[in-house]
């Protein structure tokens, strides 16, 4: 009579009548089955980065291991390997720390890639390896780390991972990039502001001691006091720009009484790109805003479409700009579904749209060619000065003393806020100066330019 194997784990079975029964009940049996139960091999051999596990008849072996744990000292790996199991049921613990990912299969199934420096639990179900677990009724973690979470359906609630970061714990919604994303498109992307002073100008190469720099701007002198960039980037939708100039208005000579000085100044983009945008057909026709002289005119077009228009915009019946006219105002009704369009037509005579279905198109650059400078549309519409290409106006009537000169002091004008968006060269950067005029109504005065501040919010989409 001799010992038998069982067909799995290689555990002995002595036959009837068989002598020393001890040593086989010992050595083939309880040393084995602590093997299969608690035991741990060590993997470190490989040939063309793969391993085949051991097997032996009551003897110990590799496969029969609970836990094997798979190195290469000898850095025999030199890139993804695979460790063969035979195609028998049985758990395996495996710990890889072999520096390369491993994959654990039979020699015709599949398997499970184990990357390095990771431990898991693999169950081989008699054809191929596969995780022991793939259903958790309930689980709680210390920590969690996954490479991505999916749920079983779609639209499925999850309502029970704690996303609170404000200390009220009241929020149990996770957050997706996208929900993140729009609420911040909600209340715009990113804000900056920066000062510009006249550090290189004529005029202020004579300061001295800690006088501030500056520019001397006469009656009826132009200057340029700044240029500068507003950032944008592809999922730019619009810009809104804050300006504050802090100068000194006063005159020159003396007067007998209080004199009125006044400055305009120009703010100006530099176009990337003539062509004009069509925002749809006219649903409303040309209806005359005032008396048969004026020149205002309000058209509607179908839907929001204020994202398109801001303050630099004119419109046009073409995408040319042939006939183009100055866009003053631009407003959305959601009770209707229609923007209204107020434009300046610069004369008396029929309008661009007297009836309806033509095609509106716009343009932040006033259908002016690249590279030229365009003023943005003045903020309130005036007749004795707009010839004078004007965006905002600052005045004041200037003080005297007993002896008729001017009593000045240093004042920020702070300007309304100014809406752009990317014109037909494409999103980006847009290239931005202001200029100031000074004496174009009262024809007498000075300013002194000291600094600009500029304020950019930079709305984007998602």
């Amino acid at each position: 009579m001799s010992t038998s194997y069982t067909s799995i784990l290689k555990l002995g079975k002595p036959a009837s009548g068989d002598t020393n029964w001890g040593t086989t009940i010992n050595s083939q049996l309880t040393d084995m089955l602590e093997e299969a139960i608690a035991g741990k091999k060590t993997v470190n051999t490989w040939s063309t980065n793969s391993h085949t596990l051991s097997e032996g008849n009551g003897t110990t072996s590799e496969a029969r291991a609970a836990i094997l744990l798979l190195t290469d000292t000898g850095t025999a790996l030199s890139g993804a390997g695979t460790l063969t199991v035979p195609a028998s049921s049985k758990l395996y613990a495996i710990i890889n720390t072999s520096g390369q990912t491993i994959t654990v299969k039979t020699a015709s199934g599949t398997g499970i890639a184990v990357p390095t420096a990771q431990q898991i639990n693999l169950m081989c179900d008699g054809t191929n390896v596969v995780e022991q677990n793939n259903y958790i009724a309930a689980m709680q973690a210390a920590v969690a780390k996954i490479d991505s979470l999916r749920l079983a359906s779609s639209g499925a609630t999850v309502d029970s991972i704690i996303t609170d970061c404000f200390g009220s714990n009241t929020d149990t919604k996770i957050a997706t990039n996208k929900a993140v994303r729009t609420l911040v498109d909600a209340i715009g992307n990113f804000k900056r502001s920066e000062r510009i002073y006249p550090w290189g100008s004529s005029d202020s190469s004579g300061i001295s001691g800690s006088a501030p720099p500056f520019i001397s701007i006469a009656n009826d002198e132009t200057e340029t006091v700044a240029t500068f960039d507003l950032y944008g980037n592809s999922r730019t939708v619009f810009q809104e720009l804050n300006l504050a100039i802090t100068g000194t208005l006063s005159f020159n000579g003396t007067k007998t009484v209080p004199t009125l000085a006044d400055v305009i100044v120009r703010v100006q983009r530099k176009s990337t790109g003539a062509t004009g945008t069509s925002i749809g057909a006219v649903t409303d026709a040309d209806a005359k805003q005032g008396s048969g002289s004026a020149y205002w005119y309000l058209i509607k077009v179908a839907g929001d479409q204020t994202g398109k228009i801001d303050s630099f915009s004119w419109l046009d019946d073409a995408a040319n700009g042939a006939s183009k006219k100055k866009i003053q105002s631009a407003t959305y009704d959601d009770g209707t579904n229609k923007t209204t369009i107020v434009y300046d037509n610069n004369n008396s005579s029929t309008g661009l749209f007297s009836s309806t279905g033509g095609t509106v198109y716009v343009s932040s650059s006033a259908f002016e060619s690249a590279g030229t400078w365009v003023t943005a549309v003045p903020n309130v519409p005036d007749n004795s000065t707009e010839s004078l290409n004007e965006t905002f106006t600052m005045s004041k009537i200037i003080p005297i003393d007993g002896s008729g000169n001017a009593v000045i002091t240093q004042e920020t004008f702070n300007l309304p806020t100014l809406k752009l968006v990317p014109d037909s060269g494409g999103a980006g950067n847009i290239e931005m100066r202001v200029q100031i005029l000074m004496g174009p109504v009262s024809n007498v005065g000075s300013f002194t330019f000291n600094v600009l501040q500029v304020d950019q919010t930079n709305v984007t989409r998602s």
